[in-house]
């Protein structure tokens, strides 16, 4: 009898039916907790919901995509604003969270004394709650109080006011980021290390291969679809990751460090809420990361495994 998989989907739904009963349940549940919230966050975003302020939330109106051409034309500069801060925060953290991440996993991957006590404290940060852990990094940076700049003040380094001006804002929350993220790349990297074959690294000893030779021309290689997958769920993570910007900098100075989340938060749940806005720019950030990750997925061919 030829395999099912090999089957069309007719063929497949006639002789798998009882399969698809058991999961109707769960894909029903599924549904009314996923695609209801979406869809109803599309049509709210072609509304004026919540527009006129809070007493005119049962009484809002159909306006199309008006919302939409406003973000674009009235406040242009806000939306791509929104859409540079968004990716500036998604890709630069990636890009730390792989430089470090990788960095360690080397480190640790070498014939260190100790090194299960290394690994085990690489740990510690991310065991500990992120919500508690960046209300920590906030204190740290702050001007008069903080700890970092206290260890400054000990080279003779001037007080920074790190989140008063937009670089250090970014480079606050950068550190930050990484601190929170670190342990799961290092972890994942190295696991990935000590499934490769040491005999290449031998080889490639013979051949007189050097360190960064053989890191390069076999380490890489070995992990670039690990890489490719940790970076983009990371990617995906970070560019809706609201804690680290609303409780550290709260989208300022300004509106300097503000993305797409925490944008919509603040417009929902400001002192003036526009609900309708909230939405549409929840769907512009759901719209561009959806882009991002097909394309990503069809040049990299990374679910090509997936339906084998």
């Amino acid at each position: 009898m030829a395999d099912l998989r090999d089957q069309t989907l007719s063929y497949r739904l006639r002789h798998e039916w009882p399969a698809y009963l058991y999961l109707l349940p769960t894909t029903i549940v599924l549904l009314f907790l996923n695609a209801y919230p979406i869809a109803y966050t599309v049509y709210i975003s072609l509304t004026d919901f919540g527009t006129g302020g809070r007493f005119s939330l049962l009484t809002y109106h159909y306006v199309g995509i008006t919302n939409y051409i406003s973000a674009f034309t009235t406040n242009a500069s806000i939306s791509w604003g929104l859409i540079f801060n968004s990716l500036f925060w998604a890709a630069g953290s990636v890009a730390l969270f792989l430089l470090v991440g990788l960095g360690l996993a080397t480190v640790l991957n070498q014939d260190l004394r100790g090194k299960t006590i290394y690994r085990t404290l690489i740990l510690l940060p991310w065991a500990m709650p992120a919500f508690i852990t960046i209300l920590i990094w906030a204190n740290m940076w702050q001007v008069d109080y903080g700890i970092i700049n206290e260890m400054l003040a000990t080279v003779g380094v001037a007080p920074v006011a790190w989140l008063e001006h937009t670089d250090t804002a970014w480079a606050a929350l950068f550190v930050t980021n990484v601190w929170l993220s670190f342990p799961f790349y290092t972890v994942v990297f190295l696991a990935q290390m000590q499934s490769i074959p040491k005999d290449l690294y031998e080889a490639a000893s013979i051949d007189g291969a050097g360190m960064f030779s053989k890191f390069g021309r076999i380490t890489v290689p070995y992990l670039m679809p690990t890489i490719v997958f940790v970076g983009l769920m990371g990617f995906l993570f970070t560019f809706n990751n609201f804690y680290p910007i609303y409780l550290i900098t709260s989208g300022g100075p300004g509106v300097t460090t503000q993305i797409f989340i925490t944008q919509s938060y603040d417009d929902a749940f400001g002192a003036s809420p526009a609900f309708s806005t909230a939405a549409m720019y929840a769907v512009l950030d759901f719209l561009i990361i959806l882009v991002i990750t097909v394309v990503v997925i069809w040049r990299t061919n990374l679910t090509r495994n997936w339906l084998k």
